[in-house]
C-alpha cells in the first residue's frame, strides 16, 4: 500500500478540547476543530470499552455530512473506579468530590479514538491504570483551584499539575490519559494509507 502524507487532506478534530488539539499538533497533523453534534449518553450496562468506543464513533459520525471529504478524528474517555463510572464533573465542587473518591486508590482510565474518512470508519481503545496518592483535603482543593479540571473525566489534567496526584501509572501511551491515544491514532492513519512523517 502506498503511504501518503496526512498533510494532503483536511483533518477535522471533533472536539473543542485544547489538549486533544495539542496532541495532533505534537504529531505534526494540521487540523481544524469543530465541536461534535452528539448528545453523549450515560453508561448503563455492558462493556465499558465498547461503550466508550461507541461514543467516539458517534462523535465522528455526527460531523459526517458537515465535513464530507474530510478525515474526522474523534475521541472520548471515562474513569472506572470499582463499580463507579466518573464523567466530567462540570463544577469545582464536583471535581473535589471526584478526587476524594479516587484519593489513595487505583482506577482505570479508558480512552477511545475513532476516525471516519470517505465513508469508512476505524476505531480503537486504550487503557491506563493510575494509583492516586493519599492526599490531604487541602491539597485536593488547592489542586482544583490551580488546574481547573472540571472539564476532564476524573477531575485531573495529567499534562500539567495533575501529574503530581499519582504515585503509580501503568500505560503504554501517556497521551491515552490526556484524552487522545496517539499510538492508536497513528496506527489507524496508516491503515487508511497516511503518515504524519511525510
Amino acid at each position: 500500500m502506498t503511504i501518503r502524507s496526512i498533510s494532503t487532506i483536511d483533518v477535522v478534530l471533533a472536539s473543542r478540547a485544547t489538549w486533544r488539539s495539542d496532541i495532533l499538533k505534537q504529531l505534526g497533523i494540521k487540523h481544524r476543530q469543530i465541536e461534535h453534534r452528539y448528545d453523549e449518553p450515560r453508561f448503563a450496562s455492558g462493556s465499558l470499552e465498547k461503550f466508550i468506543e461507541s461514543i467516539a464513533v458517534e462523535k465522528a459520525k455526527s460531523l459526517e455530512l458537515e465535513c464530507a471529504g474530510s478525515m474526522i478524528v474523534a475521541a472520548d474517555q471515562l474513569i472506572s473506579l470499582e463499580n463507579t463510572v466518573l464523567y466530567k464533573p462540570g463544577t469545582p465542587e464536583r471535581a473535589v468530590e471526584q478526587l476524594q473518591l479516587l484519593n489513595g486508590k487505583e482506577h482505570r482510565l479508558i480512552c477511545a479514538v475513532a476516525v471516519l474518512f470517505n465513508g469508512k470508519l476505524k476505531s480503537s481503545v486504550a487503557m491506563a491504570e493510575l494509583t492516586m496518592r493519599d492526599l490531604q483535603q487541602q491539597e485536593i482543593k488547592k489542586y482544583v483551584d490551580i488546574d481547573k479540571p472540571w472539564d476532564c473525566a476524573g477531575s485531573y489534567k495529567i499534562e500539567s499539575l495533575g501529574a503530581s496526584l499519582f504515585e503509580h501509572i501503568k500505560v503504554d501511551d501517556p497521551t491515552t490519559i490526556v484524552g487522545l491515544p496517539s499510538n492508536k491514532l497513528l496506527d489507524i492513519l496508516r491503515q487508511f494509507g497516511f503518515s504524519n512523517l511525510l
